[in-house]
């Protein structure tokens, strides 16, 4: 593997290009405040024209060749944009004045780039500068709870990431995960293999006329990752390093060794009530009053040894009463969970380049500790982005990324570990883990982890080939081919001593490949004559999708399962599946922005998307939208001079979902074996039925907006308001049983989504000691079902999806449930009896009062699982020069989750030898109302209870120090800037969430703490 990675990183340094440098002086200067004169530390220095340019250092220095009548750009972000003539000048100071304005900033739009103060729909910008002293394993770490509108949940796993979510659920059944474009280009992979660090910018399209651009996959919003690129001059080196420790942001234990024996204690005398409140006892440690003669005459026949008596009333098995003798004790919960979990995370990038060619090459390692034993994941990416301009008239480029990712974990088992008996031994006496560590009922929690061998490797290529052609008359033609190749292995053998394993063992081999590609062709035209201003897009796109799967198993290995997955053939039993796939897409769209007198502003579109995997009758679709913007701050009669700017913005559009299946509109088919009384054979039968006239799900979306900059621009606010309604729902309409078949892919329902956004960043201090930035954000989206099936009851009322709780005029993460009053208390025994149950148990409200649980009339809608409202706010310091800051709070406030343990069910012989989580649970000593006793009835609710949590937080996300070691040292090492930082993420939380942590609900979140260096040479 070693030799492979270094012949690896030698071949992609050599595709690495290094080119002279021709220019015709060396300019030498320093960029400061025009205020305060302090340097300008990271200041844009760029020669007019070109994308020759370079960053200043820690003193505002900087060192660019550029021909002697050249013109130097220089800016920052909160500096207006200077242009100096160099005029044969070796040496010049630049002063930049205070701007702090947001508004020229340049984000990336569908198939182009536009003016943050010239945008018409509702879109956010994220920089990776903010972001670059965190510990970040995916580009998701940079989003969370950052931009207004996109939710997001944080992995709990090794590898990180976690769900994103762009305005709220807009489908029932169909995918509601943005769209992914990267450099332009539609992205078909997982975010796990773009290092962070190659990312400069994401820009989020929130509204349809934004992303409707992207037609068939926007409803959902869509991502925009722009990748660093080269710049003109000497080859500039970077290296970073970060080394991070993780634990649980919260314990969330079984019993421990005495905590077990009070539990079980008290699960005996639950389950017993006819003996003695003493029987179950230590006699050691028996209540005043109560003789040693007493207690072992409660026992028809006692042993001999006390200790062994006692263990045996509490059915203890023989090998925990060995260890309780023996003193020997496992801790579970420490053995499984880490504390200390190791997060490796290296980086280095070369980039520079001549007037003709300019490169980007980096290569990213990663390599992380989960926070349950056995989870563990690395990954190796490399990315080369290259551009060539051979004439004046044209360039063309490349931008490839390669990843390798490791993702063979097998973990222990959580669920498990909170069965186990602290009493129960880990082993057997020979050394061989030990199947049932204290009954023969539950696994040992470390089964798999030491007795399952797993190989899951999967490699990624995607790259962006193009050119850039200058044509006459304004004229601007692209071609880009984007293909990508993805290749994966699962391959895993669970040997004899694991329950899957069998008598000789059991193994699998999963393989996947597939290969995707997209051609673009895009012409575009720009002009301004007056007061008006055209950008006109058109694009004619083509796409094709292929993979190929296959699966393979055999168990039962002879001579002997030594060979585990390298010897499938050796199994009795073996088996084979294959599936091949291919799709096929193109796409037509035209785009106008269209300004007059920068005051009024017009974005039209129009795309047309075809599929194969729709039905034969309706395998187009198209989407229209349109935008306006009036920037009233622009008008003659505004004359306000606190406000810089004040834009009114308002769009509407349609979207499509083609998240299917992609033969979901064909009938299809499956093979079964059956035996014919003599020969076994192969069968084959229709699955399911073909839907000719399946169209696409479609999201109609209408957003109002207003930006408002004020007091030179150090307050920026932004407001957005909208409502989306999604029809044509991609559904499986169920079929009655005489048709053979379950269900079939229809267009059924309609959902409806409302929310509002606002984001605020203001600068609150701006001297020479110190600036302080504060962003807001603040979200909130209300969704409901409008319809479902169109199926009616006789009084007219649409009939609800009982089974995925679908409810028409509700939300979709409504909670439809029995409403939970506390607990039954002593002296309410006779109520809590007339409904069959006793004190200790659950009291729920009995709607119709009938004395009956039925979930038909007394379930009722008690909440929802998703958040009423969100807020994030981040504050950024820099402060004695050389250091700086950030601190990021993140809050979801109003949502509940299922809680299971509380339900405390149980009662028979096995599960009184069973451990469980420590939590609290009601005696008649204790007589608490938010938990039950430990063996609770809940058979008496129809249809079953389950038992909801708040789970409302705030958290302290993010923290971050870095200090920049002044230029003056590391100069003499030929270093010229270098960094160090800590950084700290989930450091705590607000909650009255009971279980793990209010967002991972059941499985620990990581609190992370991480030290990281960066140097550029």
């Amino acid at each position: 593997m070693k030799k492979n990675v270094l012949l690896f990183i030698v071949l992609t340094l050599l595709q690495t290009p290094f080119f002279a440098q021709d220019a015709n002086i060396t300019v030498t200067g320093t960029v400061i405040d025009q205020e305060d004169g302090m340097p300008v530390i990271g200041a844009n220095v760029v020669e007019k024209g070109t994308t020759n340019g370079i960053l200043t250092n820690f003193d505002g220095e900087f060192t660019i060749d550029i021909p002697s009548n050249g013109i130097l750009v220089v800016s920052y972000i909160g500096y207006g944009t200077t242009e100096i003539s160099v005029a044969g000048q070796t040496n010049i100071e630049i002063s930049l004045k205070t701007e702090v304005s947001e508004l020229d900033e340049v984000v990336v739009v569908g198939y182009g780039t536009m003016k943050k103060s010239d945008l018409t729909g509702s879109v956010a910008n994220v920089s990776s500068e903010t972001y670059k002293d965190q510990h970040m394993t995916q580009i998701t770490d940079m989003l969370q709870g950052t931009v207004a509108g996109l939710n997001m949940t944080q992995g709990t796993t090794a590898a990180g990431g976690g769900e994103i979510e762009v305005r709220g659920a807009n489908s029932l059944n169909a995918s509601t995960q943005p769209m992914i474009v990267v450099d332009g280009s539609i992205y078909n992979g997982s975010l796990r293999d773009i290092n962070p660090s190659d990312v400069q910018s994401i820009d989020i399209l929130k509204d349809a006329s934004s992303a409707a651009v992207y037609g068939s996959r926007a409803s959902s919003g869509v991502i925009l990752i722009t990748t660093k690129s080269g710049g003109k001059g000497k080859a500039t080196i970077s290296f970073s390093s970060q080394l991070g420790m993780s634990s649980p942001t919260n314990d969330f234990t079984p019993n421990d060794a005495s905590e077990y024996l009070t539990f079980r204690q008290d699960v005996k005398r639950a389950l017993d009530t006819e003996s003695p409140s003493y029987y179950y006892d230590n006699p050691s440690q028996l209540p005043s009053g109560v003789t040693l003669d007493q207690w072992r005459s409660a026992s028809n026949n006692p042993n001999a040894d006390n200790t062994r008596e006692w263990l045996t009333r509490l059915t203890f098995f023989p090998v925990e009463t060995e260890n309780y003798i023996n003193g020997n004790t496992v801790d579970w919960y420490n053995k499984i969970i880490r504390k200390g979990a190791v997060q490796q995370k290296y980086d280095l990038s070369i980039n520079g380049g001549s007037d003709e060619v300019t490169y980007y090459w980096s290569m990213g390692y990663i390599d992380n500790e989960g926070l349950v034993l056995g989870d563990d994941y690395s990954a190796l990416t490399t990315r080369l982005n290259l551009n060539f301009k051979p004439t004046k008239w044209m360039d063309i480029g490349m931008n490839t990324q390669y990843t390798n990712r490791d993702e063979s974990s097998v973990t222990a088992d959580l669920t498990d570990m909170y069965r186990m008996s602290p009493y129960g031994s880990e082993y057997n006496e020979d050394g061989t883990i030990k199947r049932y560590p204290n009954d023969f009922t539950i696994e040992n929690p470390l089964l798999n982890y030491y007795g399952q061998d797993r190989e899951n490797k999967i490699n990624t290529i995607f790259s962006t080939l193009y050119t850039n052609i200058q044509l006459p008359f304004g004229f601007k033609y692209k071609l880009s081919f984007q293909p990508r190749f993805e290749f994966s292995r699962d391959y895993n053998f669970w040997s004899s001593e694991t329950i899957q394993g069998g008598q000789s063992g059991y193994a699998t081999r999963e393989e996947y490949s597939s290969f995707n590609w997209i051609l673009d062709n895009i012409l575009t035209w720009k002009k301004e004559f007056g007061s008006h201003s055209i950008d006109l897009t058109l694009l004619q796109s083509a796409e094709q999708n292929k993979s190929w799967y296959s699966y393979l198993q055999n168990e039962q290995f002879t001579p002997n399962e030594n060979l585990g997955f390298n010897g499938l053939q050796y199994g009795v039993n073996p088996a084979v599946n294959t599936d091949d796939r291919q799709s096929n897409a193109d796409a037509s769209m035209a785009r106008v922005n269209y300004s007059y007198d920068d005051k009024y502003l017009l974005t039209a579109s129009v795309r047309r998307d075809g599929y194969s995997a729709f039905g034969q009758e309706n395998p187009r679709a198209t989407f229209p939208a349109v935008a306006l913007a009036w920037k009233i701050s622009s008008e003659d009669f505004f004359n306000v001079d606190a406000i810089n700017q004040l834009k009114l913005r308002a769009s509407w559009g349609i979207n499509g979902n083609r998240d299917i299946d992609i033969y979901g509109a064909l009938a299809q088919t499956q093979s079964d074996i059956y035996y014919d009384g003599t020969n076994t054979q192969v069968g084959v039968y229709n699955s399911t039925l073909a839907n000719y006239g399946l169209r696409w799900e479609k999201t109609e979306s209408l957003n109002f907006g207003l930006d408002l900059s004020m007091f030179n621009n150090r307050i920026n606010f932004g407001a957005d308001v909208y409502v989306m309604n999604t029809v044509d729902l991609l559904m499986e309409r169920k079929l009655p049983e005489l048709t053979g078949y379950e269900s079939i892919l229809s267009n059924l329902g309609e959902v409806e989504n409302r929310g509002v956004e606002v984001s605020l960043n203001t600068v609150n201090i701006s001297n020479e000691d110190l600036t302080w930035r504060t962003d807001l954000t603040f979200s909130l989206n209300r969704n409901k079902i409008k319809s479902l099936f169109g199926d009616f009851d006789e009084n007219g009322e649409e009939l609800p999806d009982y089974t995925n709780e679908w409810f028409p005029n509700q939300a979709i993460d409504a909670i439809w449930d029995y409403n939970t009053l506390g607990i039954w208390q002593v002296d309410e025994a006779t109520q809590a009896a007339a409904v069959g149950l006793e004190p200790g148990d659950w009291k729920v409200e009995d709607v119709d009062g009938d004395g009956v649980y039925d979930e038909l009339t007394d379930k009722q809608f008690i909440g929802y699982t998703e958040p009423r409202f969100r807020l994030g706010m981040r504050n950024q310091f820099n402060f004695l020069k050389n250091f700086t800051a950030s601190v990021f709070l993140r809050g979801e406030f109003g949502q509940l989750s299922a809680f299971s343990y509380a339900l405390r069910q149980g009662g028979s012989d096995t599960y009184d030898r069973r451990n469980e989580v420590n939590i609290p649970y009601w005696t008649p000593e204790n007589p608490i109302n938010d938990y039950p006793r430990l063996i609770t009835n809940t058979t008496v609710y129809g249809g079953g209870i389950q038992i909801y949590k708040k789970n409302s937080y705030v958290r302290v996300q993010d923290l971050t120090l870095a200090y920049n070691i002044p230029a003056d040292i590391m100069e003499r090492y030929g270093i010229s800037n270098a960094r160090i930082f800590f950084s700290g993420r989930n450091l705590y939380y607000f909650s009255k969430w009971p279980g793990w942590d209010p967002q991972s609900l059941n499985s620990p979140l990581a609190k992370t703490y991480s030290l990281g260096f960066s140097l550029t040479l």
